[in-house]
């Protein structure tokens, strides 16, 4: 008697699935389909590719609202090929910062506190493309 109920209680569980609900496609959380907001300060510091290549430098300036600056300082390996070494950097959004010199863009995107990129665009196509890693120390 045991075993027939066991056997019946084994079925029961096996067809429950089966008489469940069709499954609907969950929506996505909202939060994981907005883009991530990071303070200013969470820009700044020293960052780089590995830690061999020297580091591009944030600094901020004390400013708030729209004239808020970040001061990129280009390492000289790339500086040579980009022909600029400094910029001037103006919020886009919660995650990314964009400035033109002489004709160079360059923007600044974080993916997280600790892992940003940098993109280098010129007039004439040239492009620098540069995954970045927090480098304080």
């Amino acid at each position: 008697m045991k075993h027939i109920l066991l056997c019946s209680a084994m079925l029961g569980l096996a067809a429950a699935p089966a008489m469940a609900a069709p499954h609907t496609a969950t929506p996505a959380p909202a939060a994981a389909t907005a883009e991530a907001s990071y303070p200013m300060a969470t820009f700044m510091g020293a960052w780089t590719v590995r830690a061999e290549v020297p580091a591009f430098t944030v600094a901020g300036n004390r400013a708030m609202g729209p004239a808020a600056r970040l001061l990129v300082n280009v390492p000289e390996v790339y500086a040579a090929n980009i022909g600029e070494s400094r910029f001037s950097l103006a919020q886009k959004s919660g995650s990314s910062w964009s400035g033109t010199q002489h004709g160079t863009t360059m923007t600044m995107t974080l993916i997280s506190p600790n892992a940003g990129h940098i993109l280098i665009t010129n007039t004439n196509g040239h492009k620098v493309d540069v995954p970045l890693y927090r480098n304080d120390p």
